[in-house]
């Protein structure tokens, strides 16, 4: 019985967490280099999301990357479907120019657990020359 009682703490308390919760944590993303490949994934989780909820700007706009859900594509005998997971904030492209580039995650979560609660994440990624 006294081993019960912490894990029921343990449960209400992750039931009673309202804010968003993003990993990496901090707001720093991996550093990229101007000209090579980028590519990194931001989790969002302890939210409900879905494409009308959700936006990410990247600025500045000509920085060379661009964002997209975490797309899984499903099969089920001939039948295939395509899911995009807004949880998984894909962050790709070449970088075109040294400097720091942010990316702002916004928007608000849905559901019964955390109705209305607002997204808002700045993270930096820092381009270097090579």
């Amino acid at each position: 019985m006294k081993n019960i009682i912490p894990f029921i703490l343990l449960l209400i308390s992750a039931c009673g967490s309202t804010a968003p919760s993003f990993l990496p944590g901090g707001n720093d993303l991996p550093d990229g280099i101007v000209g090579q490949d980028y590519l990194t994934e931001v989790e969002i989780t302890n939210a409900i999301l879905f494409k009308e909820n959700i936006g990410v700007d990247i600025s500045p706009p000509e920085a060379g990357l661009k964002w997209k859900p975490k797309v899984t594509t499903l099969k089920r005998g001939e039948a295939e479907r395509v899911e995009e997971d807004y949880h998984h904030i894909i962050i790709s492209g070449k970088p075109k120019e040294a400097g720091e580039v942010l990316v702002h995650i916004n928007g608000y979560s849905m559901g019964t657990t955390t109705p209305g609660s607002k997204i808002n994440k700045v993270y930096v990624i820092k381009m270097k020359k090579n």
